[in-house]
């Protein structure tokens, strides 16, 4: 159930929102700082359309960090017309939001979507939902990704002999090379084609793919989210933790201390990432286990492009802004000439310097396989293996051949990074699916068939003093 407000609350609420005294005060303060708050309506805010009621609440909300912005300015700003100010303002954002979470728990209802569907809504700053969000135990089983998504799990289909014309992977590549397929394929390949000239893939069909990515994908491996997005917007902007306010005592009437500003806007801009690929006519139209050869192939593909970008993305058009290049995130360098990694020292000082700042202590680091072969070679003194410290015992350990371990740094030419965090505070979003394009001339003399999959994608950090990388990782002495 939504967590709605009280009748007696709203009751009271409703009071202190209509008091026309209250009315005239706000709109005298917001005169003051230059605010111009749009005159309400006539009917009760909880009653207009919800586009409406997202704007004005969304209206609000400005209005009330404005007057907040100008009443921390100066002690003597914070005078009791403010404090009344607030308050009607606050009643106002309370019954809206109060009406939105009624109205969405209705539709939920009526429309058949679970409990499960509901909570994993993804919300944008101004109240839409832009889409569902998959945790890492959702992206573990294909069942429970399409459970999210509102959606059956076709992932183990072998062919066309699905109950009610239903559709494999293979049915919809065949599909689009205009073979011999299901029912269900040629409705949905018959509705058209996308804005990048491909076939969508149905949604039916996207648990799989999305379960497959996981192995082949270090940073699914360690933790990160997907969202899957259903708004038609380019962008959009969510809010993240910019850093965790400081709570101090107060005595009676005395001042609330002021600590730095908790959260940040996030501009998520999906940008495209594509790859090619071809298969012989005859393999695609009677292989018997293709399925999961094209899901895997397909999985691996994007995983390999979304571990590298995901993590060293430098932001300029049209590659997406990866970890390392995100602002606040901490970063280890070892010395001039980077160093080698001997022991589990360098992963405890990332530990230290990420509780410091008050974030979830780490639960993966995601390395080189070169990096993931010296520390399974960590020894003490007398070349005993090298027990992990109880701090990191419950650590996922994460490899992807997309870290580059020729970094330059001052003398050294070998040298590489890894990454640590609660990598659960870290998102990937995609936007579109995956489309699925027929390249129809360019393998036929060959008797060949070529693809090209796309789909759109970001990352974001919710939080990015959540997590650390340790620089100048170099390469150890060959003895």
């Amino acid at each position: 159930m939504p967590n709605t407000t009280h009748s007696k609350d709203l009751h009271a609420l409703r009071a202190a929102m209509n008091n026309n005294n209250a009315q005239l005060t706000l709109k005298a303060e917001l005169g003051k700082i230059g605010f111009n708050l749009t005159e309400g309506a006539d009917v009760d805010a909880s009653q207009l359309p919800k586009s409406e009621q997202l704007t004005r609440r969304a209206e609000l909300r400005r209005a009330s960090n404005a007057l907040m912005a100008h009443a921390k300015a100066k002690p003597e700003n914070l005078t009791e017309d403010v404090v009344r100010s607030l308050e009607a303002i606050n009643a106002e954002i309370t019954i809206i939001s109060n009406s939105l979470d009624l109205n969405d728990a209705a539709e939920a209802h009526m429309s058949g979507i679970s409990n499960a569907s509901r909570e994993s809504a993804l919300f944008d700053q101004e109240g839409n939902q832009v889409g569902t969000l998959l945790n890492s135990a959702d992206l573990g089983s294909a069942a429970a990704i399409a459970a999210k998504l509102g959606t059956v799990d076709r992932s183990r289909s072998q062919n066309s002999l699905d109950e009610d014309n239903g559709a494999s992977l293979t049915d919809f590549f065949r599909g689009i090379a205009n073979m011999r397929t299901s029912e269900g394929v040629r409705n949905t390949l018959s509705v058209g084609t996308n804005t990048a000239g491909g076939y969508t893939v149905p949604t039916v069909l996207l648990p799989g793919i999305l379960n497959a990515l996981v192995p082949a994908s270090a940073l699914l491996t360690a933790g990160m989210n997907v969202a899957v997005l259903d708004t038609p917007a380019k962008s959009f902007s969510i809010a993240a933790t910019a850093a965790i306010p400081t709570a101090s005592w107060r005595k009676e009437h005395g001042q609330v201390a002021e600590s730095e500003p908790a959260f940040r806007s996030i501009e998520v801009t999906p940008r495209s990432l594509a790859f090619r690929f071809k298969i012989s006519r005859e393999l695609l139209m009677d292989s018997p286990n293709i399925e999961p050869a094209l899901r895997t192939a397909i999985a691996q593909a994007f995983a390999v492009a979304i571990d590298r970008a995901s993590l060293l993305g430098s932001g300029d058009d049209p590659e997406i802004r990866g970890l390392r290049n995100i602002e606040g995130i901490h970063k280890l360098p070892a010395g001039a000439n980077g160093a080698e990694l001997k022991n589990w020292a360098r992963f405890i000082n990332a530990t230290r310097l990420i509780k410091e700042a008050n974030a979830p202590a780490p639960t993966a680091a995601i390395m080189s396989p070169r990096e993931e072969e010296t520390i399974a070679l960590f020894a003490d003194t007398t070349g005993q293996p090298l027990r992990r410290p109880t701090a990191l015992e419950g650590w996922r350990l994460a490899t992807t051949s997309q870290l580059p371990t020729n970094i330059e740094l001052g003398t050294a030419d070998d040298t590489a990074e890894i990454f640590i965090g609660d990598f659960s505070l870290f998102t990937l979003f995609m936007r579109e699916g995956i489309s699925v394009q027929l390249l129809n001339e360019l393998y036929a003399e060959t008797g060949e068939v070529g693809f090209i999959c796309h789909t759109r994608l970001d990352v974001a950090a919710m939080y990015a003093k959540a997590f650390a990388v340790l620089q100048g990782v170099r390469a150890p002495a060959i003895e």
